[in-house]
């Protein structure tokens, strides 16, 4: 089960998920605002944040665990006991991550600390924004078309100008307003464009200069597998879900296959175009998993 991708999905509609006999993932909203040591502008986002205290189930992670995965609640409740599990031993030698949420770790007093990424922003409103990089504007501007120099005195007035630049392309519409030299503005954007203009010309000429290649296709047949290591067969379909859901976690490629000749369901750990791989699985899982485990091969059906 891929626990972290489940939290990542809810924490983009929810404030709270919680993660039974674990702790809960909490988002709080925090304004746009400008980093003025890396010069650059952050968009509205969600600060993500761990509560220890917070751990008893509230159903909203194992019932959406049971939906996209097709599978019984209480298996998927089972499931989840067994990962905090594992990242509570996990937690007491190293850091354990939780892809696109953050690390967790103990402490010396054996609390959980809750170290977050900040590479995901869970506001659906911020969706595609990114950080955009404001630096300062050289005091001197060299415009090559009619050979003009312009001079900006303030360097408070340059970082504004370039606020109202930004925020005027992110909202779209309406209208921002400050009292600046709007001359100067409508100069350097020219100039800006007018080596845009000149950098799409260079690159659309090396582009023509290359020419057109001749495409390259190429079909790669993957043999479908023939033979298929049985776990079980079941008469109720609910319950061969429920053993693929449990193989797949355990790292398997498991499959449900057509109805038998006794009209129950089978359930393979995996599938194989060779039978000399499918017998040295055999013997492994039988060895770890099931000695009642055999092969099913695809052809003698024929």
């Amino acid at each position: 089960m891929q626990l972290s991708k489940y939290i990542s999905e809810l924490l983009l509609n929810h404030e709270c998920v919680t993660v039974p006999a674990l702790g809960s993932f909490i988002s709080t909203f925090k304004s746009a605002h400008y980093d003025l040591s890396n010069e650059k502008f952050y968009p509205p986002s969600k600060n993500v944040s761990f509560n220890s205290q917070i751990n008893k189930n509230d159903g909203l992670l194992a019932k959406h665990i049971s939906t996209k995965e097709g599978v019984d609640y209480d298996l998927v409740l089972k499931d989840i006991h067994t990962h905090v599990i594992k990242i509570t031993q996990t937690i007491k030698k190293e850091k354990y991550s939780l892809k696109e949420i953050g690390e967790l770790s103990l402490s010396s007093e054996n609390k959980i600390i809750f170290s977050p990424y900040f590479s995901k922003n869970y506001l659906k409103d911020s969706f595609g924004l990114s950080p955009l990089s404001v630096k300062q504007i050289s005091s001197t501007i060299n415009i090559n078309e009619d050979r003009k120099k312009l001079r900006v005195v303030s360097k408070s007035s340059r970082i504004f100008k370039q606020a109202a630049i930004w925020a005027c392309l992110i909202l779209g519409s309406g209208s921002i307003y400050i009292n600046v030299n709007n001359d100067l503005i409508d100069q350097k954007l020219a100039y800006e464009q007018s080596l845009r203009d000149q950098s799409k010309a260079i690159v659309e000429k090396a582009i023509f200069d290359l020419g057109s290649l001749p495409s390259l296709t190429v079909n790669v047949k993957r043999e479908p597998p023939k033979f298929f290591i049985i776990a079980g067969a079941f008469r109720i379909t609910q319950n061969a879900k429920n053993l693929v859901f449990s193989l797949k976690n355990k790292g398997y490629d498991s499959r449900i296959l057509p109805l038998n000749d006794k009209g129950l369901t089978p359930v393979a750990f995996d599938g194989f175009s060779d039978r000399n791989d499918a017998v040295k699985s055999l013997r492994e899982i039988q060895a770890k998993e099931n000695k009642y485990a055999w092969i099913f091969d695809v052809n003698s059906q024929n």
